[in-house]
Order: C-alpha cells, then structure tokens, then sequence
C-alpha cells in the first residue's frame, strides 16, 4: 500500500489528510453558519475533484490499516516537520493512539497536528502524555473567540476577522505579511504551528471574501 503526502508551496513540510467530510466534530459545525467549518476549504474546489476524492479514501484505507505505523515511520526517516490533517482530522481514538505511537518513534521530526476532536483526544491524554515533539493544537470552532480550555500540553490555535479581536492573542500567524513582502502567501522562515512553546496560534481570515 502506498503512502500518499501532500507537500504544497504554502508549507515547509509534507503533510497528510483526510476528507473533511468525514470530520465527526467539524460534519457537525459545517451546518452552523456561526462557526468556522460552515465554509470549510476542504469541502469545496480542489478537493471535490474525481482524482482528490479518490486519493483521500486511499488515505483513509491507509490510516485505519496495519501498516499505518510502520510505513509513515519509514516515511517519515528524513523529514523534520511534518503537518497532520492539513484537512479531515481524527476518525477514532485508535487512530490517534497510532498517531501518536508514530509521533514518539520518530523524535527528530516535529509534528503540528491540529484538532476539533476534543473529546477523542481528551480520553487518549487520560492513559498517555503527548510526546515532546508535537504540537498538539485544539482550534476553536467559531471566529473572534478566545482559546478554548485544554489539557496540560496541548496547545491552542483561534481565527479572527479584526486586529482587536479576542482570538487575536499569543502569536498571530505572519504568513499574509509575508505574501505582502512577496507576493506569496506561505509560511516563510516562521515554525511557530509545531513550537510547543507557543501556546496559540491566531489565524487572520484571510479567504473571507471568496467564502460569500
């Protein structure tokens, strides 16, 4: 079974997902208007192509079998960042014990992995620790909201729609300064989604025009 990673120009680091319309927490919020899901990037465009949608069902055969730790630890031998569902996100808790069982085997890469499956995540920290190499990020399910309450170590990341906006704390993502600088929306020499350190990250809405 192969295994199949995104790696886009917007990312340092190669990246691994699902298809957004399996999300058990975020299927849910897509039908509020009021929350972040309602207008998910992953449910439109690009990944309702015939060839994504068939790719992202590879992935998920791929993630609930056998060979899912040991293939992406091989994968992972030369790689020092690494994303999680840079769409979808964790169907079950098996597969974030997995992911986590590929996390600690692999301590020279840093993962960034972000969630809305709180209680599935809550329930795994109760029988382990999180590794100290990956950034385990609770996003909040509306806009302009402060960072929800989480765990010891997990980290936190919100979206905001105004400079002054309560989810505008700790460290705003720089990735639309740097399209400004050149012209290309990316994350440039900035790590700060997978530093453990930095307990938010807040994300500026930047697609809100095409959303409407």
């Amino acid at each position: 079974m192969n295994v199949s990673l995104s790696q886009t120009s917007k990312m340092p680091s190669k990246s691994i997902g699902l298809s957004a319309w399996l999300c058990i927490t975020g299927s849910k919020l897509a039908q509020i208007p009021s929350t972040v899901c309602h207008k998910c990037y992953a449910r439109r465009g690009f990944f309702n192509m015939p060839s994504v949608k068939t790719a992202m069902e590879s992935r998920l055969e791929f993630m609930l079998s056998e060979q899912f730790v040991p293939r992406m630890i091989a994968v992972l031998g030369m790689e020092d960042l690494f994303r999680w569902f840079d769409s979808g996100d964790i169907q079950s808790e098996k597969m974030g014990h997995d992911i986590l069982d590929i996390i600690e085997a692999t301590p020279w890469c840093k993962h960034w992995l972000p969630s809305k499956g709180y209680t599935m995540w809550r329930n795994i920290l109760k029988e382990r620790k999180l590794p100290p190499n990956v950034a385990l990020r609770f996003s909040t399910p509306k806009d302009d909201t402060r960072p929800i309450k989480v765990p010891e170590g997990v980290g936190t990341s919100t979206t905001y729609t105004h400079e002054d906006s309560a989810a505008n704390v700790v460290y705003g993502c720089i990735a639309h300064k740097v399209k400004e600088e050149t012209g290309s929306y990316n994350c440039g020499s900035c790590r700060a989604c997978w530093d453990t350190s930095v307990s938010n990250i807040a994300y500026p809405k930047r697609y809100e025009s095409k959303r409407k």
